[in-house]
């Protein structure tokens, strides 16, 4: 058998190097342009089920507000963790959330995404101030959100939520 030569040292330097380089792209790609999110409740059924691992597009928001209909991903004071709801409200409308229904300035809102009609609640009434956004769950009976601690600050978006990825049963992208 033929001996086997070592390999020179700056082929070594060169396995770091990458090692090292690729460290660093997945930190700064994590930091500035997505990272995966874990739904820990039934809060988004049926769009979300509780174990399910999802992309956060941290660059979706940085030229323009989240829209009505998209699901983000947000902070909250104090709160280490991320939390993942629908954006129904925008700044400058009024939302009305009265017998299970919403409506947006008067006009009842289409929620085809709903897990199961609401059961009757409070009347609540939001106008919506200039950068807040008013978010539900989709399972309107096991969420907490914009009816219990009210409208949340844009800027506490983290990103839009775009795909499941986990189970790869239920992978998909989300609309």
């Amino acid at each position: 058998m033929a001996e086997r030569k070592p390999k020179p040292r700056y082929w070594r330097l060169i396995e770091i190097g990458a090692i090292v380089f690729a460290v660093l792209l997945g930190l700064w790609l994590r930091a500035h342009v997505f990272q995966t999110g874990y739904i820990p409740s039934e809060s988004m059924e049926p769009t979300l089920r509780s174990g399910d691992r999802v992309i956060i597009d941290k660059v979706a928001y940085r030229r323009r507000l989240p829209q009505r209909g998209e699901i983000v991903a947000f902070t909250r004071p104090g709160e280490p963790d991320l939390f993942v709801k629908r954006v129904i409200g925008l700044p400058g409308e009024t939302v009305l959330i009265f017998n299970g229904e919403v409506r947006i300035d008067g006009q009842l809102l289409d929620e085809p995404y709903l897990k199961e009609p609401p059961q009757r609640e409070v009347p609540l009434a939001f106008s919506v101030p200039d950068g807040k956004l008013v978010v539900l769950g989709d399972n309107r009976n096991r969420s907490e959100d914009s009816r219990d601690y009210g409208p949340i600050p844009a800027d506490s978006v983290v990103g839009r939520v775009t795909r499941v990825i986990w189970p790869l049963g239920r992978m998909r992208r989300l609309h």
